[in-house]
């Protein structure tokens, strides 16, 4: 029986763009955080800090002496972990804090991957602590002036999800001192629900972006790739709708999404704010999540080959793309050349604009 009370002394592992945001939060909120880092990164944080830059407000944070370990030692004893690493090394991140730690009882584990089954790994992996997922929205790379740049919108709050094998209190205080700190953040019942959507539909963006050199203006000018990107979005959130039984009402509109509506949202994007912004983290950190976001998209293609003979036409060939082969293949390929019967552009003019909405939301509830 766990009995967690209160989270004072927490973790960050991993100290990338999204560790930094949540740890120096966490520190904003009263908490005593360490950043646990490999040894290459160690003397850089120490001896520069952290800096970030809050890009909606244009003010900046700066930690002078953050507490970085490379290990933790065997006396330590952390009431919160926060695992802030990429998919593909959480099995890494595993490891480690299983070799690092005798007991796990009474400790939080909060895993932010996006994967579809990356919090259920953690807590098959780490059974003995109380596995809280979360699934942070805020956007946030390190720029070429050494600081992390982020933007963290209250209508895009981060989400914490319930726990495995605990009370909501745990939930609830997790909200609690992210909020206390500045982060945006609130608890869900059900955060499959509330994120494998959006996570379908900006795996295929990643993948579309780096076919388009991470270019948001050479992407909106691509009709064919914006017709297959679309098409992939609505086969993905098809199959995810399938493997949950249900969709929540306000992702229809993806269901209905076309190269139309996707080069909407990227014209309202383009014409943002901060448009400056989302061009600089999608060259900078679609390259880092860009392997993961194909991993991605190849378990999406398995789930729906077991739940259909027919493979996902769209899907599959955006997962089988790359830069020296897309324009001969959309060039060649008729599925995705725009020419539609005007029937059909007219079926799908009504959800355009709902579609665009929803989609401008999209880049902001980014995964780790």
């Amino acid at each position: 029986m766990h009995h967690i009370m209160q989270i004072n002394k927490v973790l960050i592992l991993g100290a990338g763009a999204v560790g930094q945001v949540i740890g120096t939060h966490l520190r904003l909120s009263g908490c005593d955080v360490s950043f646990w880092v490999r040894p290459s990164q160690k003397e850089t944080l120490e001896s520069k800090g952290l800096t970030l830059h809050n890009v909606k407000t244009d003010t900046e944070l700066h930690i002078s002496a953050p507490q970085v370990i490379t290990s933790p030692a065997a006396d330590d004893a952390y009431d919160a972990i926060f695992i802030c690493v990429r998919s593909e090394q959480l099995d890494e991140a595993l490891s480690q804090i299983q070799s690092a730690f005798d007991s796990l009882d009474n400790m939080v584990i909060i895993p932010i991957q996006p994967g579809r089954d990356d919090g259920l790994k953690v807590f098959r992996a780490l059974s003995e602590a109380v596995v809280v997922p979360m699934s942070p929205a805020f956007s946030a790379y390190l720029s070429e002036v050494d600081r992390i740049e982020y933007l963290a919108l209250k209508q895009t709050p981060s989400l914490v999800g319930p726990p495995y094998n605990e009370t909501l209190h745990v939930r609830d205080e997790i909200v609690r001192l992210l909020q206390q700190g500045g982060i945006p953040t609130k608890g869900v019942n059900d955060l499959e629900a509330d994120t494998r959507f959006i996570s379908v539909a900006l795996q295929c963006l990643v993948v579309a972006l780096g076919l388009s050199d991470f270019s948001l203006k050479k992407l909106s000018h691509n009709k064919a790739l914006l017709n297959m990107t679309a098409q992939a979005i609505t086969e993905g959130v098809e199959i995810t709708r399938q493997d949950l039984g249900f969709i929540p009402l306000k992702y229809k509109p993806l269901q209905a999404l076309n190269g139309d509506g996707l080069k909407a949202f990227l014209w309202s994007l383009n014409r943002s704010k901060h448009q400056a912004f989302f061009e600089s983290m999608w060259a900078a950190h679609g390259r880092k999540i860009q392997e993961q976001s194909y991993t991605n998209l190849e378990e999406l293609v398995t789930l729906s080959l077991q739940q259909s003979k027919n493979p996902p036409l769209a899907l599959t060939a955006l997962n089988a793309m790359t830069p020296a082969k897309i324009g001969e293949f959309l060039k060649s390929n008729r599925a995705f050349n725009g020419k539609k019967s005007n029937k059909a552009k007219l079926k799908r003019a009504a959800v355009m604009a709902a579609g665009a909405f929803v989609l401008m939301r999209l880049l902001k509830r980014k995964k780790a």
